[in-house]
């Protein structure tokens, strides 16, 4: 990945090489292919980029573009809601919020709702139907359980790989939203499990977004480790976590989720695909840039910059 610019402030594009030069594309090929994400001044998705608005040169030669189509890689939103023994008290603010979330996405994207407690499991299978995605919100039921935050991450990363492995292609961008709390919680996995599967998570280049809201039980303040991974994950994967002292705070909190999810999902889904002819051999200082006035843009080999 690589920033990219209008030519008044070219961007060279020397991560893209590196990325490209792997076993799997090493750049002999005389067509080549990146993807091309772009906004106008106000910020939005540029939707008719012009073959002739893109630049790819190399030693400062351009090549020709053959050719740049549409490519579509929309946002998959996976919520996750700590429905555990201490939370039966907040899951109406939990609701109400994601409610407010579900409202702020684009109707095309698929949405799907898993309760934590006693263990994961699915409410709601993937739907862009999101009048059903609320109605299963709203169907998950406290449980006199602790709740699984470890467990929903590294299920959710086996989902992924599981997926990955059977279709043998990326075609969307994941995004893990979890709302729970800081209640004491079981795991049926190790550590290195978890660690694997936040790996893999970063990898496949998923989106987490998370919020923890303090508990009390009997007056004792709730202590699990929930903060502990959540915060460093939603750093990896360039997500967001809040912590919270109570659950007020969620129903313009998780709206904010929402928004900020559309703005992903614009990004992602609004992109194209560019091919190039070369001369063959290793690419050779590769620049790419756009020539249209205003517009910036980011650039990919996968459509997940």
């Amino acid at each position: 990945m690589a920033g990219m610019s209008s030519r008044a402030a070219m961007v060279t594009a020397g991560v893209i090489a590196v990325a490209l030069l792997t076993p799997a594309r090493v750049a002999t090929q005389e067509q080549f292919q990146f993807v091309v994400s772009a906004r106008d001044a106000d910020g939005h998705p540029v939707t008719d980029l012009k073959a002739e608005e893109v630049v790819m040169s190399e030693n400062g030669v351009a090549n020709r573009i053959l050719k740049i189509e549409p490519l579509h890689m929309p946002v998959k939103v996976t919520i996750a809601i700590d429905n555990g023994i201490t939370s039966r008290d907040g899951l109406s603010s939990f609701r109400s919020g994601l409610e407010g979330l579900v409202r702020a996405l684009p109707p095309e994207v698929e949405i799907a709702v898993f309760a934590m407690a006693p263990q994961p499991r699915m409410v709601q299978a993937f739907t862009a139907d999101h009048a059903r995605a609320i109605k299963g919100i709203n169907a998950v039921a406290p449980e006199q359980a602790t709740p699984r935050f470890i467990d929903t991450l590294v299920e959710f990363s086996k989902r992924l790989r599981d997926e990955l492995n059977k279709t043998k292609r990326v075609d969307s961008l994941p995004v893990l939203v979890i709302v729970s709390t800081t209640a004491p919680e079981n795991s049926s996995y190790k550590a290195e499990e978890l660690s694997g599967a936040v790996q893999f998570l970063e990898q496949r280049k998923t989106r987490a977004y998370i919020t923890a809201t303090t508990t009390s039980n009997s007056g004792n303040q709730g202590s699990g480790t929930q903060p502990d991974i959540a915060i460093p994950l939603a750093k990896a994967t360039r997500g967001r976590y809040e912590g919270l002292s109570n659950n007020s705070r969620l129903a313009t909190l998780l709206p904010e989720f929402g928004t900020e999810i559309a703005a992903l999902h614009q990004q992602h889904y609004n992109q194209f695909l560019v091919t190039a002819q070369r001369a063959g051999g290793p690419l050779q200082n590769p620049r790419i840039e756009l020539t249209r006035p205003n517009v910036t843009g980011l650039v990919s080999v996968d459509g997940l910059p």
